[in-house]
């Protein structure tokens, strides 16, 4: 074989299982720890398990009955290429990630008014809490507007029935200002005319509403 054919030997070496770059396995198929692997069995594992170069070197031995020492070597720098190039890979695209990441935080902490990453965390923690507290208070006043939309109907409805019920003319408009006091102590008053009740009682009455609302 000439110088030629092993050179084509090189370039027929192509990554064929990228994805295992990480995932370290033996001769026998068990899996290493990628930080506990030796520079041996790193390399082993990427020729056989990344690259094509067993199929490659194969088809050598069946074209020409055998294989040289030197078109061994010549896939095996090959497969090292091959690793080398998809590491180069790799890299760039942590730098790239970390050049990004890093543009990311200095533009927040400017847009912040602060000058280190701990300050940035500790702001974002703030900002977070007081989201909270905002979302609490939407939910609350949803619940109120909920409560509101609630008692206009019923309102509404109770003075269709007294109407229905041939309520006298006088008696709904007492209702009505009663329905339209937004003062305690003038629904109160209302009150009073309406029943002839004590104050304290109507008082009494009010609270007890007020805590069945808030079961």
């Amino acid at each position: 074989m000439n110088d030629n054919y092993d050179s084509d030997i090189r370039q027929k070496i192509k990554l064929t299982n990228a994805e295992q770059l990480y995932q370290i396995e033996n001769e026998s198929g068990q899996p290493i720890d990628y930080d506990k692997a030796s520079g041996r069995q790193l390399f082993n594992h990427y020729r056989h398990n990344l690259t094509n170069y067993d199929q490659v070197l194969d088809n050598v031995r069946d074209q020409q009955g055998y294989l040289t020492g030197r078109q061994e070597k010549k896939a095996a720098v090959g497969a090292a290429e091959q690793v080398i190039e998809e590491y180069r890979n790799e890299h760039v695209k942590v730098i790239q990630d970390s050049q990004k990441k890093g543009k990311v935080l200095k533009n927040l902490m400017q847009k912040a008014g602060v000058s280190t990453a701990s300050a940035l965390s500790q702001l974002l923690d703030t900002w977070s809490d007081k989201i909270k507290q905002l979302a609490k208070l939407e939910n609350s006043q949803r619940t109120l507007q909920v409560w509101n939309d609630t008692y206009r109907v019923q309102r509404e409805l109770v003075k269709k029935l007294l109407i229905d019920e041939g309520v006298s003319e006088n008696t709904l408009e007492k209702v009505n200002k009663i329905y339209s006091t937004r003062s305690t102590n003038k629904a109160v008053e209302f009150a009073s005319d309406l029943f002839n009740l004590e104050k304290s009682e109507i008082l009494r009455l009010l609270k007890s509403a007020i805590r069945y609302t808030k079961l």
